[in-house]
């Protein structure tokens, strides 16, 4: 079918906004939002069920849903708002979905995973070790049930460039390591893989006219620690690392991270899409707008 509206659930976060830009160049978006709704973006609140069954009377015909507690801290220490937006709303947007026929993208992530045997394809059991990645578990098994061809997205950590309306947490925290004058210590012993969060957006944008169905992951090749992704971030704005200092020590952090959690991206390979970009090269073309006076 022939997309005409697509309905983008947390339109005012890091994905949901690349997403809505990326969208928009070729269709309708209809932008949806919580709290932090802003400018031509409408506020739904995704936790209560009545406003969500309120979707089924908008006009859309394909739905991107990006909306979710991301914070494994906040989601372990919040679990019943975590299971209320992070499972409970994804069935309910699949349900009205399925009602129209109309293709529907969920996001999901490689937390859904332990982390003990990389890379991990899309039939890989999934076996979550904290309760963010529990609620991704049972988003990802209500969809399968509820709405079969819909997709599921499983994508790994996203960066892009901060701004007042956006931030990016994981680029936010590399610069100001990089920036700090004392000594800064970074973890050393989680894998990422981070992915530019334009990228991801372009193989939204794809997969939404290849009707692929079913679940798709999307990653960048190249991994790295806390520790080795600052250091790119100080390479590329050729700027000095030499005050940063690797650590394998505990951080005590509310919720444990998967050690290696690596996506296998072999079925978007095959379907033809974008597979996004090693951060060594996306960074060097962010380094201008990165910088800080």
């Amino acid at each position: 079918m022939a997309v005409r509206r697509v309905m983008v659930t947390g339109a005012s976060g890091l994905l949901g906004s690349a997403v809505v830009a990326a969208l928009s160049r070729d269709t309708d978006v209809l932008p949806l939002a919580g709290r932090h709704a802003r400018g031509g973006q409408r506020g739904v609140d995704l936790a209560d069920p009545r406003q969500v069954a309120a979707l089924g009377d908008d006009s859309w015909d394909a739905l991107v849903h990006c909306a979710a507690f991301r914070s494994p801290d906040y989601c372990e220490q919040n679990h019943d708002a975590a299971l209320r937006l992070n499972a409970g709303a994804p069935v309910e947007l699949a349900r009205l979905a399925r009602a129209r026929g109309a293709p529907m993208i969920h996001i999901s992530t490689d937390y859904v995973f332990p982390g003990t045997h990389p890379l991990y394809r899309e039939d890989a059991p999934r076996q979550a070790v904290n309760f963010y990645g529990e609620t991704k578990v049972r988003a990802e098994e209500g969809i399968e049930a509820e709405y079969p061809a819909a997709t599921i997205l499983r994508i790994g950590a996203l960066y892009g460039v901060p701004s007042p309306e956006v931030g990016s947490p994981m680029m936010e925290e590399a610069l100001d390591a990089v920036y700090a004058t004392g000594v800064q210590e970074l973890d050393d012993r989680v894998v990422r893989c981070p992915a530019w969060v334009g990228d991801v957006a372009e193989t939204i944008r794809f997969l939404l006219g290849a009707g692929a169905g079913g679940i798709v992951h999307a990653s960048a090749g190249e991994t790295c620690t806390r520790y080795g992704w600052t250091q790119l971030v100080a390479a590329a704005l050729g700027l000095s690392a030499a005050h940063l200092r690797p650590t394998d020590r505990d951080l005590s952090r509310p919720a444990r991270r998967p050690v290696n959690s690596q996506l296998a991206v072999d079925r978007l390979r095959r379907l033809g899409g974008p597979i996004p970009r090693d951060a060594r090269e996306v960074l060097v073309e962010l380094a201008p707008r990165l910088r800080r006076a």
